[in-house]
């Protein structure tokens, strides 16, 4: 059956995956996140400053032990799986391109982050799955400018797949010790901080070519993309007044088509809350509601780079269960302490856009 209102050229999510603290595949995480289920508990070993057990979103089924290579490897590969089982259980031959968002900050040496790109590659293809790897890294916002990166690739060449895999994690004993120290960690003691999450979404995306050319039904449009720089962060002696984040608004948003709902990386810092509320104070005609959205790090933690392509998970979850507020949602992502900041608009595909 020929697809109905597919786009030759326009940008298509075909598959979604995820691997969350409260949720192991995509659809049953989205389901947590509705129902406003909560991961947080206390660390197994970490301790903060005060000498209260640190709270963190952890993924149980992970030794507690384990590095953050090795955690990000198997939280990206499982949440790939899950994205990619159609075609895996079919035995289908399958060559895509894959675009991974990974943390500087959380994997800063560079070698590390290429090395973890190298065995994801490997473990796909031991798979059958034929893949080619880049990397793209910063903060919370690495996740759109690794869709945006796919999108270049797919518009390119329009008969090519491309997997965007967002994979990060907190929760190395290090880092979560910066964090503490640093006065970001939420406690009994500081309301004003986050709960260090780790997870890994991933979207498959397809030309509207390519999903007439695979027979693959679209999930979501991917109708803009833009990017952003903040010279304001978190940290310094200035006053963030949300102009990074109110530009990436503007290159997604116009009035002609009003956000029904937003998907955000709000996670309980002031620095965030203000930068958002600033930028919808200047862009709020562009929204049917601008208070309605989805906070998801208030149940699976601040999960850094996988922010946003776990932001595509529960908006193409919303329209595939029929609980959406509407077609069209806005996803951002803001790295705070790095100046990159992300927005993107997806708009719902209706039955029959696809087999």
């Amino acid at each position: 059956m020929k697809p109905i209102g597919v786009q030759p050229d326009a940008v298509y999510v075909v598959g979604v995956g995820a691997q969350t603290p409260v949720g192991r595949n995509a659809l049953s995480a989205a389901a947590a996140v509705r129902c406003g289920i909560s991961a947080f508990a206390e660390h197994p070993f970490m301790i903060d400053k005060h000498g209260e057990p640190m709270v963190v979103a952890r993924a149980e089924w992970l030794d507690e032990a384990l590095n953050v290579k090795d955690r990000v490897l198997q939280l990206g590969l499982s949440a790939s799986l899950d994205a990619l089982d159609p075609w895996i259980k079919a035995g289908k031959a399958l060559s895509l391109n894959v675009v991974m968002s990974l943390s500087v900050e959380n994997l800063p040496d560079e070698e590390l982050r290429n090395e973890i790109a190298r065995n994801f590659k490997a473990e796909l293809n031991a798979e059958g799955i034929n893949a080619q790897c880049q990397v793209v890294y910063d903060g919370n916002a690495a996740g759109t400018q690794a869709m945006l990166v796919a999108c270049q690739l797919i518009r390119k060449n329009p008969d090519e797949l491309c997997l965007v895999v967002g994979v990060d994690s907190h929760l190395g004993p290090e880092r979560l010790e910066v964090l503490d120290y640093s006065g970001r960690l939420h406690s009994v003691n500081n309301s004003w901080g986050f709960t260090p999450g780790e997870a890994a979404g991933v979207c498959l995306l397809a030309s509207g070519r390519g999903v007439n050319r695979f027979q693959l039904k679209a999930l979501a449009e991917v109708q803009a993309i833009s990017m952003a720089s903040e010279s304001k962060l978190l940290g310094t002696k200035t006053v963030c007044v949300g102009e990074g984040l109110s530009s990436a608004f503007r290159g997604v948003l116009h009035n002609d088509e009003l956000i029904n709902h937003s998907y955000c990386d709000l996670n309980g810092e002031t620095y965030r809350a203000d930068e958002f509320g600033f930028a919808v104070c200047r862009t709020s005609s562009c929204f049917a509601d601008a208070s309605s959205f989805t906070a998801a790090a208030q149940c699976w933690g601040d999960v850094g780079t996988a922010s946003t392509p776990l932001q595509v998970v529960l908006a193409t979850s919303a329209w595939a269960r029929g609980y959406s507020k509407g077609p069209v949602a806005l996803a951002w992502s803001s790295s705070a302490n790095l100046p990159l900041r992300g927005a993107m608009r997806l708009r719902q595909c209706h039955e029959g856009e696809g087999t």
